[in-house]
């Protein structure tokens, strides 16, 4: 490759990354295009998508990947070096599109300041499961079908017009352990709709916060939990048991006495619906992809230590 290919070549890294460091040292600018550019264009995206049915994302993923093997399958055959010189540059040009994408649909969410609650004590933990649980058995417990929960699901977070999906093939969300995911290219907001209907309320909710600009899983369920109180019913009930999941396993972890102790206080139908919806979550290893960026896994718990301020 001559010294000019090269240079054209590396202009679009070296651009994403003055992007992505203009974005972090620059919290004013991240946040203009968060509110001028990012929601906008998210709340569009999801909008037109909402014509589809099902989830684009899913069969742009999936084609996308059989593409990329089929064409790494045929460079092999080749023989020649040429092939596989050829096939990587249409990996990075492909990378570096999908980087862009990505850069302008989600990174001024990601750069916003998040302020991570106190870790709760084991004392507070024990109160905050006792309360939730007291909630919960005199609640009826009564939640609708996954896809009526998807179809309200909008209201509830306050951005009518929009739209959660049901995952077309969720044994991909099954297999990664998630129960929803935001999907920045698209817009889309897509849930399993196999798991537990009790699950579901505060899962669509969450995924739409994501929407709303909001990056921090521990911020999307704080914004989550707001919101589904605000609409009470079946929502807030979700969103209490996701709350007391995340509290009894964070307080298995610190004082397996005291999880018991407040574990036995559980009536049915609350053992029974807390059972089937998969128990305790408990607390993974927190970490930060990039330094200095909104943590976007191991913080759902964060909404434990906000309950509790």
């Amino acid at each position: 490759m001559s010294a000019g290919k090269k240079a054209l070549f590396s202009i679009p890294w070296i651009g994403l990354l003055l992007f992505a460091l203009l974005c972090r040292v620059s919290p004013g600018l991240a946040a203009l295009l968060l509110d001028r550019l990012t929601r906008p264009a998210l709340l569009a995206l999801n909008r037109w998508a909402a014509r589809i049915p099902f989830p684009l994302a899913e069969p742009i993923a999936f084609t996308a990947g059989a593409v990329a093997l089929a064409a790494l399958v045929w460079a092999l055959s080749q023989h020649r070096a040429a092939a596989l010189v050829g096939w990587l540059k249409g990996m990075a040009a492909a990378c570096i599109i999908t980087l862009w994408v990505l850069a302008l649909t989600w990174l001024p969410a990601m750069v916003q300041p998040v302020d991570a609650p106190p870790a709760p004590g084991a004392n507070q933990l024990e109160w905050l499961c006792a309360q939730l649980i007291d909630q919960l058995n005199a609640a009826p417990l009564s939640f609708p079908e996954p896809s009526e929960a998807l179809r309200l699901a909008p209201e509830a977070a306050g951005l009518s017009g929009c739209a959660v999906k049901a995952a077309r093939y969720p044994e991909w969300m099954r297999a990664a352990g998630i129960s929803g995911l935001f999907a920045p290219p698209t817009g889309e907001a897509i849930v399993d709709a196999g798991v537990s209907p009790a699950l579901t309320p505060f899962t669509a909710v969450h995924e739409l916060m994501h929407l709303g600009g909001i990056a921090g899983e521990g911020a999307a369920n704080i914004a989550a939990w707001e919101r589904c109180l605000a609409a009470g019913g079946a929502f807030a009930d979700s969103a209490r048991l996701w709350a007391l999941r995340y509290a009894l396993g964070q307080l298995n972890r610190s004082d397996e006495a005291a999880w018991r102790r407040v574990r036995g206080n559980m009536k049915d139908p609350l053992a029974r619906v807390f059972q089937d919806c998969g128990s305790e979550v408990m607390p993974r290893n927190r970490f930060t992809l990039v330094p200095g960026f909104a943590r976007i896994g191991g913080d759902y718990g964060d909404l434990t230590g906000w309950l509790l301020q």
